[in-house]
């Protein structure tokens, strides 16, 4: 049971590293967010944040570590629409 753990916890940060990273990275450098849903990435950031909350909860490290991860980047994201609003 530990390696399908393992293996959840490392696919689970490379969908959600390389994927929110690269929008991060994609918004910097246009430094716009035309396109992007403002609702959509809020909502996202909530989400992984409870899911966050609840892993404390269940005392298990296979949901804290990658929904953490989720949930900062999707925050990045959420932060990148107010700094990028008036461009």
């Amino acid at each position: 049971m530990t390696f399908i753990k393992i293996i959840t916890v490392v696919l689970s940060l490379v969908v959600t590293g390389i994927g929110l990273t690269a929008q991060v990275r994609k918004n910097k450098a246009r430094e716009s967010m035309e396109g992007l849903s403002f609702f959509y990435f809020s909502i996202l950031a909530v989400s992984y944040s409870f899911w966050v909350v609840y892993g404390f909860v269940l005392q298990d490290l296979v949901l804290i570590i990658p929904m953490s991860i989720g949930a900062i980047m999707s925050w990045v994201v959420v932060l990148q629409f107010y700094l990028y609003r008036n461009k």
